[in-house]
């Protein structure tokens, strides 16, 4: 009895043996383990290392919030559990994948909320379906008081997904695209960079297409698709142990990269005029 016998399920695999295909889920399923998948991403997930990424580098932005917040285009609004302070309300156009929302968005993505009604927005993974991002942008810095933040994360590096999917960026585009919409950029965060997300990628192809024999680079391959297969958890162990440190990074330093986390604000506020003279002169007077 040959070694591979004893590991489960492996010799239909390599003989190209498929499983009893499961039941198609419902919408509900669909979206509970969207929602769960982002929120409690586990080894073994399709994409864990960068939910994982994203979900702890939102956590790290959003833990001092505070204030009313508004989540817009929020989906199942699977981070509404990073809020601790901060009341979070969400916004979305009714109808399709998503919960029912506060606010009903016109087709168009505006709110129908007065300017400056909330302390922040934020925005996960939605850009990149706008018909019109500067649009989305401008509603979003109209929406925010002043002083207020803009927390928002898309796609440097991704798969075409969800429908209508128009646009991905560098941070740096992104960057810019933000400050001509007003806005003024505190931090651009890269996510899952370099060796993590290629491997990643590599791995979710394994699993969507699989590889093609032939040569030694064929049987890496096919043996990255067969680990995964049997040991699926071992690949997300490995991505953690050797390039834990590349799920987030700042600076030139990482050039690929699938996410992008922006931290922006709107001009004004206190913390705007007590570093504006002319504000001082007239307090003081």
């Amino acid at each position: 009895m040959s070694l591979l016998s004893w590991l489960p399920a492996v010799g239909s695999l390599l003989d190209g043996g498929r499983a009893a295909t499961a039941a198609e889920p419902s919408l509900d399923e669909v979206m509970a383990e969207r929602f769960r998948e982002r929120i409690d991403p586990r080894p073994g997930d399709w994409a864990y290392a960068h939910f994982l990424d994203l979900r702890d580098a939102l956590a790290e932005t959003l833990r001092d919030a505070s204030g009313v917040w508004l989540d817009y285009g929020a989906g199942t609004s699977p981070y509404r559990e990073l809020f601790g302070r901060a009341a979070l309300q969400t916004a979305d156009i009714p109808g399709g994948e998503s919960y029912p929302a506060d606010h009903a968005l016109d087709r168009d993505g505006r709110c129908p909320v007065p300017d400056g009604t909330f302390d922040g927005v934020l925005s996960t993974q939605v850009l990149e379906h706008v018909a019109d991002a500067n649009a989305y942008l401008r509603e979003a810095f109209r929406l925010l008081r002043p002083g207020g933040t803009l927390v928002l994360s898309t796609h440097g590096v991704w798969e075409e997904h969800g429908g209508q999917d128009l646009w991905r960026w560098t941070a740096d585009g992104l960057a810019l695209q933000a400050e001509r919409a007003g806005f003024t950029v505190e931090r651009k965060v890269k996510l899952t960079c370099g060796p993590r997300a290629l491997l990643l990628l590599l791995r979710w192809y394994g699993r969507d297409h699989g590889w093609p024999g032939g040569g030694p680079v064929g049987l890496a391959l096919k043996a990255l698709w067969l680990v995964d297969r049997v040991l699926p958890r071992s690949v997300d162990a490995y991505l953690d142990r050797a390039f834990g440190d590349l799920g987030r990074s700042e600076g030139p330093n990482s050039p690929f990269y699938l996410d992008i986390l922006l931290v922006a604000s709107k001009p004004g506020g206190a913390a705007a005029d007590a570093k504006d003279p002319t504000v001082e002169k007239e307090i003081g007077t």
